[in-house]
């Protein structure tokens, strides 16, 4: 099987977040703490994911694995609506990131590949790794450990 401690860590975050934030009002979750509110956070997480799946899905097809991170990413398209709460882009992180577990329990350990800049086990690294940065930055905003 794939590496289980991504996974497992995939997972762990969206528990995280739905114990965290889905609970709170929207009031809250729109309050900024400096330039950012937990909401910001959220859309830009589940921008990221939905970039990740797509990615993946590119990368298992044979595709190649286009930027997910950073300014050469490319942009979710058709996101983005006023009416929107924090909760409903939580939901849309959450069934994103399904696809991407869903897809990540089906690869060869071969198609995890070596770990190289390339590799899909390097990628989902990157992605956990984002998680965490993601998650501390929600935690600063709350106020809480």
């Amino acid at each position: 099987m794939a590496d289980r401690e991504l996974i497992d860590n995939l997972i762990g975050t969206y528990r995280d977040l739905n114990n965290r934030v889905r609970p709170l009002p929207e009031e809250r979750l729109t309050m900024k703490g400096g330039d950012v509110s937990i909401r910001d956070v959220i859309r830009r997480m589940r921008n990221d994911e939905l970039r990740f799946s797509q990615a993946l899905k590119e990368r298992i097809s044979g595709v190649g694995m286009t930027e997910v991170f950073g300014p050469n990413a490319e942009p979710v398209i058709g996101t983005e609506q006023s009416h929107e709460t924090t909760v409903t882009m939580l939901a849309q992180f959450g069934t994103a990131r399904e696809s991407t577990l869903a897809q990540l329990r089906s690869i060869s350990e071969e198609q995890w590949g070596a770990n190289d800049a390339q590799s899909i086990r390097t990628m989902v690294s990157r992605l956990a790794a984002n998680d965490k940065k993601m998650m501390e930055r929600i935690v600063g905003l709350l106020g809480s450990p």
